[in-house]
C-alpha cells in the first residue's frame, strides 16, 4: 500500500496535481471518470448494443423465413392435394373426352352454336405429368339469359372445365345483345411423345 502511496505522491508532484484546489481536483477527477466512461462505452457497451441487435434481427429474419417456408410447403401440400383430387376426376372422365368437342356439345344445348365465330384450341405442359387444354371461343350476339346457359352447362367439376377468363360486351349492332370471348380450359394428362431414332 506504501508503494501505491509512493507512486502516486510522485505523480502526484510532477504533474502539479498537488498544487491544484480541491474544486480544481474535482473538476479533474470528473474528467477522467467522463473519459473513462466514454472509452468503456465505445469500446465495450455499444460494440455489445450494436452485436445485440444485429443477433436480434438475425433471429428476426430467421423467424420470418421459417414462417414463409411453413406457409409454401402448406400451400405446396394444398397444391398437391387438388393435383391429387383432378388427376382422380381426369381418370373418372370418358376415355375419349375431347374439350372442343365438349363445348360444341354445350354451345348446341343452349342455341349458340350458330353464334359461335371462332375457337382456338391451345395446350400448356405442367408438372407432374399434367397439361392444361384450352380453347378460347367468341361468341357474337347473344342474350344475357344464353350467355349464363351456357356458362352453367360448360362449368364443371366432374368433366374438370372451367372458365378461365371471360370478355362481355355489348354488340356494335344490337345492344340488348352481347359479343363474349371466353377462355375454358380442363386438364389432361400428358402424352408422352417419344422420338425414334431413324
Amino acid at each position: 500500500m506504501n508503494i501505491i502511496n509512493n507512486a502516486f505522491d510522485k505523480i502526484a508532484k510532477k504533474t502539479g496535481y498537488g498544487r491544484l484546489a480541491r474544486r480544481e481536483r474535482r473538476v479533474l477527477w470528473g474528467g477522467i471518470i467522463f473519459i473513462c466512461g466514454f472509452l468503456l462505452f465505445q469500446g465495450v457497451i455499444s460494440p455489445y448494443l450494436d452485436a445485440r441487435a444485429k443477433l436480434e434481427r438475425s433471429l428476426q429474419r430467421t423467424q420470418n423465413d421459417l414462417l414463409e417456408m411453413q406457409i409454401l410447403q402448406s400451400q405446396y401440400g394444398e397444391i398437391k392435394r387438388r393435383q391429387g383430387e383432378i388427376t382422380r376426376l381426369i381418370g373418372r372422365r370418358d376415355a375419349g373426352f375431347s374439350l372442343f368437342s365438349f363445348l360444341e356439345q354445350q354451345a348446341d344445348k343452349v342455341r349458340v352454336k350458330n353464334r359461335v365465330t371462332y375457337m382456338k384450341p391451345s395446350r400448356i405442359d405442367l408438372d407432374e405429368g399434367l397439361q392444361e387444354s384450352a380453347v378460347e371461343m367468341k361468341i357474337e350476339r347473344v342474350t344475357l339469359r344464353q350467355l349464363i346457359d351456357f356458362l352453367d352447362k360448360v362449368e364443371s367439376v366432374d368433366k374438370v372445365v372451367l372458365v378461365k377468363r371471360l370478355a362481355v360486351q355489348k354488340n356494335n349492332k344490337d345492344s340488348n345483345l352481347l359479343d363474349v370471348v371466353a377462355t375454358i380450359v380442363t386438364f389432361e394428362k400428358k402424352i408422352e411423345t417419344t422420338v425414334g431414332s431413324a
